[in-house]
């Protein structure tokens, strides 16, 4: 598939809207808070806060909840503010995103029917992602109005300075990988989802960039005599090298693009295991989420910023749903650390599940999103975690759980606690709190297996005192 063409009749980079096609200009543009009314589960107008509470766009931002309390909803109406594909219909609007959404989508939006949905940004502006003095900062309110079967959507600047909106890629649940295609300029996943990086937080259907073909192309750049060859030899360099540091050490050692073998060669990109040389398509579930999407976003900053020196320090936002899909509890706890540290100057905004996403995420923004009556409300005023051990976080606001216990104990806990709270015990109830705690009472409740031991000696030495004690009566 060729790249589209401007008013002009001149290609244009794939990905990347004509209007923001400028080699030398910088795209600085963060958010600061979301607004929403009238939109799915939330009901009365909630705020998400994204700043670092010091007027600056918080780095991480990770929203937690139960299923089904919209936090794939706040990942799209964030999207919704990107750059639209196609020019505004007024001069009063401006491009965005949902300009593409069809009545049917933008009928799934709605809480009320006939009643508007309104959504609002806060964004912000400057030379950087830490930039300070703070930035500038503006408001816009994207509203979408049904008028019987059509929808007019207006993106309107609010308050504050016009300041620029945020560029975004976002990954939805469902990362899939896209068939490689080496047959042309284009790529081969489905024409729109190329050109729209968001595509997947509204398509489940949708393919990511395939990171085996983009390997290959940057290898026939890399081999091609060119003015810019060495520069392309770097980048290939560069991409395999970032690649290998997203997973855990040692479990990928290397990655070398071959022929592969049979009748009809094909070339393709392989990945030194412990087991051997492994295609993508072969590698643990795991491996082939997080490697896809962290190449689609690379290959989308390289082809944004084509005249960087480092393009993955360029700004931009990244929005993911679900950062925790399928990534082992090691991954899970680094994965913000690679993150941050391969792409300083971007913006990311994810849902999660994992206590453990939470634990490493104790000094970013967290926000939770949570039941209250027929609607859910953002709460932004969570716990303070640092410090805190998993089972805490479980058993926080965060999360919500009455004990990190094992379900199956649950009951005779409670059962326990009620025959202690009675003014005496009969003989029935004392021998049903020795059955109890006789079943319940291996469980290990320190840290490591000298603790237990530990604690374990501790409850035998009060046993025996009690015994004593009883006796001298």
């Amino acid at each position: 598939m060729a790249n589209p063409k401007n008013a002009n009749g001149k290609r244009t980079a794939k990905g990347v809207p004509p209007a923001e096609r400028n080699g030398a200009e910088r795209h600085v543009a963060y958010f600061l808070s979301l607004s929403l009314e009238n939109v799915r589960c939330f009901g009365p107008k909630q705020t998400l806060d994204l700043s670092d509470g010091k007027g600056k766009p918080a780095p991480w931002t990770i929203i937690l909840g139960l299923n089904g309390t919209g936090k794939t909803t706040v990942l799209q109406l964030l999207a919704g503010f990107g750059p639209g594909l196609e020019p505004a219909s007024t001069e009063q609007t401006q491009p965005a995103r949902y300009f593409h959404m069809t009545p049917t989508e933008m009928y799934a939006f709605q809480r009320e029917p006939r009643r508007e949905v309104a959504s609002a940004v806060v964004g912000v502006t400057g030379s950087s992602l830490l930039a300070d003095p703070p930035s500038e900062e503006g408001s816009y309110r994207l509203t979408i109005n049904p008028e019987g079967m059509v929808f007019r959507v207006r993106l309107d600047h609010v308050g504050g300075l016009p300041v620029r909106l945020p560029w975004c890629c976002g990954y939805g649940a469902s990362r899939r990988v896209g068939v490689a295609w080496l047959g042309g300029s284009g790529s081969g996943s489905g024409y729109y989802e190329d050109i729209d990086p968001t595509a997947t937080l509204f398509v489940d259907q949708a393919e990511l960039r395939n990171p085996e073909e983009w390997l290959l192309r940057l290898d026939y750049s890399a081999v091609k005599p060119s003015e810019d060859q060495a520069q392309q030899k770097a980048r290939l360099a560069q991409a395999k090298e970032l690649l290998l540091s997203v997973l855990p050490e040692g479990e990928i050692g290397e990655i070398r693009l071959v022929a592969s073998g049979g009748t009809n060669p094909e070339p393709r990109a392989e990945f030194r295991t412990p087991y051997g040389w492994v295609p993508l398509r072969q590698l643990g579930y795991g491996y082939q989420t997080l490697i896809t999407w962290v190449a689609d976003f690379v290959s989308r900053m390289v082809e944004r910023y084509p005249e960087s020196p480092n393009p993955l320090a360029e700004p931009a936002v990244v929005l993911v749903d679900e950062i925790d899909l399928h990534l082992h509890p090691a991954w899970q706890r680094k994965i913000m650390g690679f993150l941050t540290e391969r792409f300083p100057n971007t913006q990311f905004i994810a849902t999660a599940h994992s206590p453990l996403v939470a634990q490493a995420a104790a000094n970013a923004n967290l926000a939770v999103l949570r039941r209250e009556g027929d609607h859910v409300v953002i709460d932004n005023d969570v716990d303070n975690i640092r410090n805190w051990r998993v089972d805490q976080i479980l058993t926080s606001d965060l999360f919500g759980l009455p004990t990190a216990r094992p379900p199956w104990m649950e009951p005779l806990l409670a059962e326990r606690v009620k025959l202690l709270s009675k003014p005496k015990l009969t003989a029935a109830d004392e021998r049903r709190v020795k059955e109890i705690e006789a079943e319940i009472g291996d469980a290990p409740v320190g840290e490591t297996a000298a603790d237990i031991r530990e604690r374990k000696e501790i409850r035998e030495a009060l046993d025996l005192l009690l015994k004593e004690r009883k006796t001298a009566r």
